[in-house]
């Protein structure tokens, strides 16, 4: 039988593209897995920060992977922005968010950590009926928003494909449960006043 070398190739290419298929099925779960809640103290604020507490719970058939907080995601991927966060809708439907920044530290010349080192510091194992739960913080003040009703819109941002070599997807699928793609948006009313509240 005679060598055909463009035939080597084109096995080549399908099995990789079959790999890379298969690991972005094993390691990505659906936005729809997980419900997205977020809660206030209180209604009524003045200039004070709005603590917003969120929960994450996974509805879903089977475990899998959701992203923590910024605190403890931001000096870990570097490339990616807050998997949490959230703003201010005023009533005409224009949005008030505020930037972000971080302050990571390194050791130069020290190894990098592996895909899955990277994510077992910035993601949670939930189980069916499990949650997580945590806060974010929000200045009012920043804005000079004025009195009046506003809905405090947050959005919870799972991981996307694009952000992982194949050799990594591999990796991660490695770990057996897939990790949270897509994104899931709550929501909640307050009031601003025109005095302080505390």
């Amino acid at each position: 039988m005679k060598y055909r070398p463009d035939i080597w190739w084109v096995c080549v290419g399908c099995m990789l593209l079959a790999t890379s298929l298969m690991a972005q099925m094993d390691v990505f779960a659906p936005a729809n897995d997980v419900s997205f809640a977020i809660s206030t103290e209180r209604n009524d604020y003045g200039r004070d920060i709005i603590t917003v507490k969120y929960q994450i719970t996974d509805i879903g058939k089977g475990p899998l992977y959701v992203p923590r907080g910024f605190e403890a995601t931001a000096c870990v991927e570097r490339q990616v922005g807050p998997h949490i966060w959230g703003g201010f809708e005023n009533s005409a439907g224009q949005h008030f968010e505020p930037g972000y920044a971080r302050s990571c530290g390194g050791t130069p010349g020290a190894p990098l950590p592996t895909v899955t080192e990277r994510m077992s510091r910035v993601a949670v194992l939930l189980h069916p009926g499990e949650h997580l739960d945590g806060a974010l913080k929000l200045d009012p003040g920043m804005f000079h928003l004025p009195p009046g009703a506003y809905r405090i819109r947050a959005v919870l941002h799972g991981w996307k494909d694009s952000q992982f070599s194949g050799e990594e997807q591999i990796d991660l699928a490695k770990l057996g449960n897939p990790f949270l793609s897509g994104d899931v948006t709550a929501s909640t009313n307050i009031t601003l006043l025109s005095g302080g509240l505390r």
